[in-house]
């Protein structure tokens, strides 16, 4: 069943003394989402983030990649979505971001909605340039990540996987994905995974290149 945004009070979080939200400004302007994914981008590094609600002039997220207050973020709500702000406090995975522009937050859920049901939806991708094993009834070799979501990615080859073909993918030690070659041309190949990814999993990219086999 499909859900519309509503507003609701904002989630139960401890905020730092001194820049806690009036109980009254935040029931007004704090909107929560049923279920979102935004690319973020901090302190040189790039991941995915769980949107935890938005406002006019802020949002509240789940973030892994290690960034403190007073850092500039970019958050990416979908392909054509870009906001721009600064960390104001974070408490563990949480995280409050102020807006450098204010938004119509009511008007940006509404169009979020309609752009994932339209059809022509896609998950969020994420560059990332590691070289990874995979193993299909051919044997095992490494090939090069172009680009990845929670539910595919995209590798360069040298022509030896056909559409059709399934795959298991080492992403780091203990993080594993099976997988079907849904396209291959030009020593680029498409892969679905029968399990998607997390947003934990692809939640910082230095991370995840940093992850020993």
């Amino acid at each position: 069943m499909r859900h519309l945004p509503e507003t609701v009070a904002s989630e139960a979080i401890n905020f730092p003394v001194g820049i806690r939200p009036s109980a009254e400004r935040r029931d007004r302007q704090r909107l929560r989402t049923v279920y979102r994914v935004a690319r973020v981008t901090a302190s040189g590094d790039q991941g995915l983030a769980k949107v935890r609600n938005l406002s006019d002039e802020g949002i509240m997220l789940s973030l892994s990649l290690p960034a403190c207050p007073g850092t500039r973020i970019a958050i990416e709500l979908s392909e054509g979505c870009n906001l721009q702000g600064t960390i104001v406090w974070r408490n563990g995975g949480h995280c409050g971001v102020k807006l450098g522009v204010p938004i119509d937050s009511g008007q940006t859920l509404k169009r979020l909605y309609h752009e994932r049901y339209a059809g022509a939806y896609r998950p969020l991708r994420l560059p990332f340039g590691k070289t990874v094993p995979i193993t299909s009834e051919d044997g095992t070799q490494l090939v090069r990540l172009r680009d990845i979501s929670q539910s595919g990615m995209k590798i360069a080859h040298g022509g030896e996987f056909k559409a059709g073909l399934p795959v298991k993918i080492r992403l780091a030690d203990g993080l594993e994905r099976r997988g079907i070659i849904r396209w291959s041309g030009d020593g680029i190949a498409g892969i679905w995974l029968t399990e998607n990814l997390s947003v934990g999993d692809l939640g910082s990219l230095r991370a995840l290149s940093g992850a020993d086999f």
